[in-house]
């Protein structure tokens, strides 16, 4: 799918049950070793998957040493519960697209989510929350001409910095709330926007947008 102007990969679960074995006890199995279809796999194997996994059946092994209990007998909302709320590296369950880690209400409307599953979404975006304050000025400036090429395909050529000019950059944002003002912006204009360029991928990566 596309999001904030690149390719991005669409969001799914994966069982907690595919990293137990059926007979073997004491042993959770992470990575690529998980129970997978070979045309899952093709998902399943790639890096920021593994690395959840690994995170999962880490956090599944240290709570079963401390309840003294078998893998397949450890409650799944403990695990996930005990990934939402570690303090280093917060675990999401329910894929939100404009929730971050760091928002104050992220934990909230995880736990709602989870406990309320019929109210999730089909956007994958949580109604009314507010945009987290920050300090745009900070990042660099740039003054250009807007385009909209395709849905979620947008181009910037920038004409001051003079530096910059007049290369055309690929648009990219993190933020949900930049994502939203760029489908609503028209298709060609001039802004000034606030971001860091990426010279090796040819990104200016977006967070602020202001009219000229």
């Amino acid at each position: 799918m596309r999001w904030g102007g690149r390719w991005t990969g669409t969001p799914f679960t994966i069982p907690y049950r595919c990293l137990i074995p059926v007979t073997t006890d004491g042993l959770l199995v992470c990575e690529k070793n998980i129970s997978v279809s070979h045309i899952a796999n093709g998902a399943t194997r790639l890096q920021p998957v593994v690395m959840g996994i690994g995170q999962a059946a880490g956090m599944a092994a240290a709570l079963c040493c401390e309840l003294k209990c078998q893998p397949r007998d450890l409650p799944v909302r403990t695990l996930q519960a005990a990934l939402l709320t570690d303090e280093r590296s917060p675990a999401a369950i329910v894929p939100l697209f404009n929730l971050s880690t760091n928002h104050p209400e992220w934990l909230n409307w995880q736990i709602h989510y989870l406990n309320n599953p019929e109210t999730y979404p089909t956007s994958g975006n949580c109604p009314g929350l507010l945009v987290n304050p920050y300090d745009y000025l900070n990042l660099d400036c740039f003054i250009g001409i807007f385009n909209r090429l395709d849905q979620q395909d947008y181009t910037f050529t920038i004409t001051n910095p003079t530096e910059f000019s007049p290369k055309i950059w690929q648009i990219v944002t993190l933020q949900s709330h930049i994502d939203e003002q760029l489908q609503a912006l028209p298709p060609k204009g001039k802004f000034t926007l606030w971001g860091r360029t990426n010279s090796s991928g040819n990104w200016l990566l977006v967070e602020y947008i202001d009219e000229v």
